[in-house]
């Protein structure tokens, strides 16, 4: 996994193109990986590791749950990186 740097700027990134919000998520579940891309780093969550699974509620023209899987870390780096902008 990358060092906090470069995850720090994966997650704002992220942030920047729309692959994760800026705001808290709508509902977050937490359990061994699946196997998914973590939306911030882009490798995989395997199942030995910890994954939350994040869930956005979308509205207007496109309503329903946009879900991401994400490391435990990268979450971690992501909430600090999103309550800077």
């Amino acid at each position: 996994m990358p060092d906090e740097t470069i995850l720090r700027a994966k997650a704002q990134e992220a942030i920047r193109t729309g692959k994760l919000p800026n705001r808290r998520p709508d509902r977050t579940w937490g359990g061994p990986g699946a196997g998914a891309s973590c939306v911030v780093c882009g490798e995989p969550v395997t199942k030995d590791q910890l994954e939350f699974e994040v869930q956005f509620a979308r509205d207007g023209d496109n309503p329903g749950l946009d879900k991401c899987h994400i490391h435990v870390r990268c979450f971690a780096v992501w909430e600090l990186e999103r309550t800077k902008v």
